[in-house]
């Protein structure tokens, strides 16, 4: 693609993609300032039910519990929006933050994903599944909550980067 100085996120040089499906090993994480959720493996599609069962109750909720003042930040993923969701979260007293659809440069948990990739598939092979899962758990073992800080702490500067594109693409 050629480009103009300047033009680098502009909308005639970006190509959106959705994708979904395509891996075979879908994980979930949380992450803050002073703490980072246990990496967690996904078997199956991930409904309310499941994202309910297997993520908050186990795992998010009792860490936003036990860390007053955190803010829950999640996708508008169909499981995270279910009116269930909805309600399970308000009962437990957990601050959601209101999220813009297809918005994944304001999120910087992408961030850690691309990094978390990269550490992944370092080696020369490419795993098995069984291979890809316990290298996405040492490599999430390995990295430590102060690597999450500077994304966390660039929200402002994202939102602000955000507005002034008028909602358009970002750096982020």
């Amino acid at each position: 693609m050629y480009r103009r100085r300047g033009e680098r996120y502009a909308d005639a040089c970006v190509v959106e993609r959705d994708q979904f499906g395509g891996g075979s090993v879908m994980i979930w994480a949380g992450i803050s300032l002073h703490v980072k959720t246990p990496l967690v493996a996904i078997q199956g599609n991930l409904n309310a039910s499941r994202y309910q069962n297997a993520i908050l109750r186990p795992v998010a909720i009792p860490i936003i519990q036990q860390n007053r003042g955190m803010t829950l930040m999640q996708d508008g993923a169909t499981s995270h929006t279910a009116r269930t969701t909805r309600v399970l979260l308000q009962q437990q007293n957990v601050n959601v933050l209101p999220w813009p659809s297809k918005s994944p440069d304001l999120n910087p948990i992408e961030n850690i994903w691309d990094e978390l990739g990269r550490r992944v598939y370092r080696g020369p092979n490419a795993p098995t599944n069984h291979q890809l899962h316990n290298r996405l758990m040492q490599e999430w073992a390995n990295i430590p909550v102060g690597y999450f800080r500077n994304f966390i702490m660039s929200m402002r500067s994202r939102c602000l980067v955000v507005i002034n594109a008028n909602g358009g693409h970002t750096r982020y």
